[in-house]
């Protein structure tokens, strides 16, 4: 019995996974109902060891349930910000809502093609039915407004207060619908932003537009779509197809794919992106690491059923973009807040530096503690200096002004929501 005291413990300094297996057998066997024969200093050194492989586990365990705790406090503390949230800007919200449903300016439910949610909203300046009359009248710039919303709860009406502060300065905006996840794939998506985006270039001059001068405005989700919209057809018009020479990513897009239907770059003026995301890869790992699972965004980006996020970001396109491609893009205008903690800013300063390596004209605005929709709702329902409205307008019509807008909500509300905002 002693050799086999000594051959257990020989075992244990071996390999202790095997030393732990054997111990927890043995003592299985002794609860049977026979007393083990073993001498007692084994006895005491297989419970030990049990003791110690136990020891290892409980931990695992525990971490793992505090891991699922902490994911669920997450969760509620997001939604109780996001109640909160609200509740500070509902006066504001009720305003446009009135607004969106009770204006004449604005012609809602335009299809703009006969796919589901093929749609758009059109903010007419003023007098811009009698202008549009009128021949010799004075065209207007145009903006095409692609909505945010995680690709998953994206709905045109989101960009009615910017549409309606641009509209008011004389600019015709059209705010795209498009389908959401589940309901739409990515290749759905870029198929109804280039849809949108063709019938504008065609019919905007049936509205008073400058078909001349169309900027392309995008934001969060919708400046991910419009930049890869455009960068796709910068890639048609070069003749860049799935596999073929120049093809900047072995992938999986094919030729037509976010690119159909075509328009030419040509037709815009300009692209303007408000806290994009351009890097599918770092937004799923920042999306993971706040809680919202792992393969959150895999399971939206997906070709032929596997995850393509190289092949869907503007940014790993651009990074792999011979200058004759590059060319072809608009002027290119990002706006970012410092504080974003639903796109981190540093997709946008990335995206930058690969434009004007490539020699595109681009600039970029970073704006010191703003976060994800601080130039949306917070800043402009507050009043005064309107911060992206007038970024764009500087883009659009050269207009270097700062217009100074009506309150829509007390201020001190809205800098409660901008502290208290779960995006």
């Amino acid at each position: 019995m002693r050799g086999a005291a000594s051959s257990v413990l020989e075992v244990h300094a071996k390999a202790p996974h095997a030393a732990t297996k054997v111990a927890s057998v043995r003592l299985r066997s002794a609860a049977g109902g026979r007393p083990p024969s073993t001498p007692v200093a084994v006895q005491w050194q297989m419970p030990a060891q049990v003791a110690a492989a136990y020891a290892f586990c409980v931990p695992a365990s525990v971490r793992a349930g505090l891991a699922v705790v902490a994911h669920g406090l997450r969760w509620v503390s997001s939604t109780l910000q996001l109640l909160v949230y609200v509740v500070l800007l509902l006066p504001g919200f009720l305003q446009m809502v009135s607004y969106y449903c009770m204006s004449a300016s604005v012609s809602k439910h335009i299809p703009y093609g006969s796919g589901p949610r093929q749609q758009l909203d059109l903010y007419l300046p003023p007098a811009a039915a009698a202008e549009s009359e009128d021949p010799c009248a004075e065209k207007r710039p145009v903006v095409v407004f692609i909505t945010g919303g995680a690709w998953t709860i994206g709905y045109k009406a989101w960009g009615a207060l910017l549409a309606r502060r641009l509209s008011e300065c004389g600019v015709l905006v059209a705010c795209l619908d498009y389908r959401n996840f589940p309901q739409g794939s990515p290749a759905q998506m870029l198929e109804d932003v280039n849809t949108g985006i063709s019938w504008v270039v065609r019919n905007a001059h049936c509205y008073g537009g400058d078909t001349s001068r169309i900027t392309v405005v995008g934001q969060s989700a919708g400046a991910h779509l419009g930049a890869l919209a455009l960068f796709r057809q910068c890639e048609r018009e070069a003749g860049v197809g799935s596999g073929g020479v120049g093809c900047p990513l072995p992938d999986r897009c094919g030729a037509e794919l976010g690119a159909l239907p075509a328009w030419s770059p040509r037709d815009v003026h300009a692209f303007v992106g408000i806290s994009g995301v351009y890097d599918l890869a770092a937004i799923a790992e920042h999306m993971h690491r706040r809680g919202f699972g792992q393969g959150a965004v895999e399971r939206i980006f997906r070709i032929d059923g596997e995850p393509a996020l190289a092949e869907l970001s503007p940014l790993e396109r651009a990074k792999r973009w011979p200058r004759h491609i590059a060319r072809r893009l608009p002027s290119m205008t990002l706006v970012h807040g410092t504080a974003d903690n639903s796109a981190p800013h540093e997709g946008s300063c990335q995206l930058h530096d690969t434009l004007c390596a490539l020699g595109v004209p681009s600039e970029l605005q970073l704006v010191d503690g703003k976060g994800h929709t601080a130039f949306l709702l917070e800043g402009p329902m507050k009043g005064g200096p309107d911060l992206l409205s007038d970024a764009i307008l500087r883009v659009v019509k050269g207009s270097h002004k700062t217009h100074v807008y009506p309150f829509l909500n007390p201020a001190f509300m809205c800098d409660l929501a901008e502290r208290v905002c779960p995006f």
